[in-house]
Order: C-alpha cells, then structure tokens, then sequence
C-alpha cells in the first residue's frame, strides 16, 4: 500500500513539473528595453590587480631547487605591490640551508612575517618525494 502512495505522489509531482514547463503564456521582453538596461552590456575590467575588490583570492607554489634571485624579486615585487598577501616557506629537513636563505631574503625584502615550516616525509613503496626543493607557497 506505501509502495502505491510513493508511486502516486511521483506521478503526480511529475505531471506539475510537465505543466509548469509547458505554460504557453510566456512574457517576451522587448529587446530595446534589454540593451538600455545596464546588465545588458557588463564591464570587463582586465587590468585588476591585488587592490581591487574583485580578486577573488587563490595560491600558487614556487619551487626551488637552488637560490633564484629573479624568482626571489619577482615574489618581492608582488609583495610590495599588494598581489600577493602573504608567503609560506614548506621545506625538506635536508634543505634547511636553503630555506632559511630565502626566508631572511623574502622577510629582509618585504618587511612581512614569513612563515616556515620543516616537513617530514619518507619515501615508501608507493610514494616517492622530491626532497631537494624548498617550496614558496604565495597567497593572493
């Protein structure tokens, strides 16, 4: 008896479906009225940079395997101009060395709070690290 209920209130939230996707009584509006409104035509602004409230936010690694001073400045550049808020250094015990290089590089730079963290993994059957990079996380 429940099966038959479930049955006749599927057959009938089906049939309002159908009858509401099929109101022949539609509303056209004219299209001058649709090009004076302004969400006709949207504006494009493709020159946002980190100020501007329509950045949305995201983040991007950057890899190092030695010390890269172009890659260095342009992280810097970033920072100073508001594109990126702020960076994270994630590092292999075995490259502390270089982490810290670039840790007193980004913060001397800068003049902001960079963040480090040691990170501990350990190859295994399945799964094999690259430990020879210092990873720059950026946040924007």
């Amino acid at each position: 008896m429940n099966l038959i209920k479930s049955y006749s209130l599927l057959a009938g939230a089906s049939l309002s479906l159908l009858a509401c996707s099929t109101n022949h009584n539609s509303t056209t509006i004219p299209e001058k009225s649709m090009s004076s409104s302004p969400l006709a035509t949207p504006q494009i602004n493709d020159k946002l940079d980190g100020s501007e409230s329509g950045v949305v936010g995201g983040w991007a690694p950057v890899f190092f395997t030695e010390m890269n001073q172009t890659k260095l400045d342009d992280i810097v550049t970033g920072m100073r101009s508001g594109r990126i808020k702020r960076a994270t250094i994630s590092y292999p015990t075995k490259m502390q060395s270089l982490a810290i290089k670039i840790y007193n590089y980004l913060e001397a730079s800068t003049e902001q709070k960079i963040t480090m963290q040691a990170i501990e993994l350990k190859n295994t059957d399945q799964v094999q690290y690259n430990l020879t990079q210092v990873i720059v996380t950026l946040y924007f």
